[in-house]
Parts: C-alpha cells; structure tokens; sequence
C-alpha cells in the first residue's frame, strides 16, 4: 500500500524576486563587463546607451553593437563566448522576472546558438 506523504507533493520553487538576478542592473554590469578591457569611443556610446535602457529589449538591441565591439578589438570566437554569457543571463531574466516575458524580444525565445 502506498500512501502519499506530504513531503512528496512539495515541489521547491526558486524564489528570485528579491534578488539581485532579478534586476537590469545585473544585466547592465554584464554588459560592462564583457567590454571592460577595450578602449574605445564606442565603448563609451554603448555606455550611454546602456544608461537609457529600460527593458530587455533595449538590451537586446545593443548586443549586435557589443558583439562587433569585441570582435574588432579580439576576435570572433571571444565575442561569441562573452555575447553566449550574456546570452544566458538575458534568458534567465526574462524567464524569471514576473514583469517580463521572452515574447516581448524581437526574436522570441533566446536559443543559445553559440
């Protein structure tokens, strides 16, 4: 005989809405981040565009500009890895945080395709 136990049923939900995961500036930091080490004027445009960004779309926009900016100043396969990261936590955000969804991104769901 099988009986259900309460401890069973329970499934453990990841509770991210206080976190720091959760808001744009962790996306932003990203951002500077996988830019850090090039010197260019560029570099402090997209600066000034990431201070205007207010969604995750904005953000999505500017990876094309960050991926040449790398790829310019290193070469392809390191702005796939830094653009691949940064990847991965805009997919994160938008499938965690309660006020956005991955249909609100030009290109619908992010598939990881580097």
């Amino acid at each position: 005989m099988f009986f259900k136990l309460p401890w069973f049923k329970r499934t453990k939900k990841d509770n991210y809405h206080d976190t720091q995961v959760l808001e744009m500036d962790f996306l932003v930091d990203e951002f500077h981040e996988a830019m850090a080490d090039i010197k260019d004027p560029i570099r402090t445009r997209m600066h000034a565009a990431l201070v205007c960004c207010q969604s995750p779309k904005d953000l999505w926009f500017l990876r094309g500009k960050l991926f040449n900016l790398i790829s310019k100043h290193h070469c392809e396969n390191e702005a796939n890895r830094r653009v691949a990261r940064l990847d991965q936590k805009l997919r994160f955000f938008v499938d965690h945080h309660p006020d956005h969804t991955s249909e609100e991104l030009p290109s619908g769901p992010m598939a990881l395709l580097h």
